[in-house]
């Protein structure tokens, strides 16, 4: 009884650099498909979540549970909304005032 041979590593080789070069044309890149300001939000939102999931687990412990993250969400997004607002007005009170030499 004959035993198969392996395949030539050159061989297995051609193959495998053809499915690498087939498979980018089968399926497009996702940076492709989403437009850069859906992506960069789509990356704000998910590094703000794991923010609160991190705050979540540091104030809850081992009881801690996704949906007290999302609850304490809108906490954080008013208290950015305010340094925000509080960045802007004292950008404008700056630029009112002439500068000192």
């Amino acid at each position: 009884m004959k035993t198969a041979k392996p395949a030539k590593p050159a061989t297995t080789r051609r193959t495998a650099t053809a499915q690498r070069a087939a498979a980018p044309e089968a399926e497009p890149k996702a940076d492709a498909l989403l437009p850069n300001l859906t992506r960069d939000a789509l990356g704000e939102v998910t590094e703000t979540l794991e923010f609160m999931w991190s705050a979540t687990q540091a104030v809850f412990g081992d009881q801690a549970k996704p949906e007290h993250a999302i609850a304490l969400l809108p906490y954080a997004l008013d208290a950015l909304e305010v340094r925000r607002l509080l960045a802007e007005e004292a950008s404008r009170q700056q630029a009112k005032t002439p500068a000192k030499r």
